[in-house]
């Protein structure tokens, strides 16, 4: 079972880079980077970083939307909460269980990444987002944010907020810097 707490995705011909990047991001924010390893997914890294990871992730978009030359080549930065084997009857009890942090009159929505699994995108949503009866669903502005990163025969989730994730790209939109 993997216990790291971060995911962190790039572009797999700039591994070097992107590897480099999140080292310096961490020396950063003075963050011990206890490891950092290539996921068998290409284009993604494994990091059990020091501290709460959600609180990390917030940093670096803050240090994103301050200066976003510093991003060039890492696109997601994700908190993990909790590991799973990848079958749907695991899947759907953790997201259960992460889903009932998120309150009555609280917003939601699902923000799923699947690699190398069978599984359409649209029927995997279904499934996993059917039992979660809790808040409503909004797509656009959500208050929490349940994140399933599938990678193959393993799957990290979390129960986030909008300031718990990164996606470089959209932030640097947002600053006027353009895509990466």
């Amino acid at each position: 079972m993997y216990t790291y707490n971060l995911l962190v995705t790039f572009h797999q011909n700039q591994r070097g880079h992107a590897e480099q990047e999140v080292r310096d991001r961490m020396k950063d924010l003075g963050v011990f980077l206890e490891e950092l390893s290539l996921c068998d997914v290409e284009g993604v890294f494994l990091v059990q970083a020091g501290g709460d990871a959600k609180v990390l992730v917030s940093q670096l978009k803050r240090m994103c939307k301050e200066d976003p030359a510093q991003f060039l080549y890492t696109h997601h930065w994700v908190p993990i909460e909790r590991w799973v084997p990848s079958n749907l009857r695991e899947m759907k009890d953790a997201v259960i269980e992460l889903a009932r942090g998120i309150g009555p009159d609280e917003s939601w929505m699902m923000h799923l990444h699947k690699r190398h699994v069978v599984m359409h995108h649209d029927d995997l949503i279904t499934e996993l987002t059917d039992p979660i009866n809790l808040g409503r669903v909004d797509l656009e502005d959500p208050d929490k944010i349940v994140a399933v990163e599938v990678l193959g025969g393993m799957t990290g989730l979390s129960l986030l907020t909008r300031h718990e994730m990164l996606d470089v790209n959209k932030v640097r939109v947002v600053s006027g810097a353009g895509k990466v």
